[in-house]
């Protein structure tokens, strides 16, 4: 069974609200910041390279608050393909003893090709690398 890849995010300040909750909209913010360390983990790229794909759907179920001075581990992996798009599931956790669950994400993107301005299908070549690298992540915490 493949295991996730992981994102630390310490919670700032400036990401809560008036009740001192994680604003719903920064959820989003954390999500394309774990969607962006799963892919260029998995590709190679260097960050200034653009990311063959885009993110197309995203969804978001808020289970439990995160607060100032929490750290999240983000667990995510790759849940399924179609021909030109994949879906991801992006697991948000308190890092504590009890891990409790704060958030489910999800996200859509398709394969894109930027010289011809166009969606291309999912190769071959990527799903192995997806199937590859989820089997080979190991959880660290």
């Amino acid at each position: 069974m493949a295991t996730s890849f992981q994102t630390r995010i310490p919670v700032r300040y400036r990401d809560t609200d008036s009740m001192g909750h994680v604003s719903s909209p920064v959820y989003y913010d954390y999500l394309q910041h774990a969607y962006l360390e799963y892919m260029f983990a998995l590709l190679g790229l260097p960050r200034s390279e653009k990311l063959p794909q885009i993110m197309v759907k995203t969804s978001c179920e808020y289970v439990a608050p995160a607060f100032f001075g929490d750290v999240l581990i983000i667990e995510s992996k790759v849940t399924g393909f179609g021909n030109k798009s994949f879906e991801m599931e992006h697991i948000f956790y308190k890092d504590t003893d009890e891990r409790p669950v704060i958030a489910r994400t999800y996200s859509k993107h398709v394969m894109f090709d930027y010289d011809r301005n166009t969606t291309v299908p999912v190769s071959a070549e990527f799903r192995d690398e997806v199937n590859a690298f989820q089997d080979a992540v190991e959880l660290t915490v």
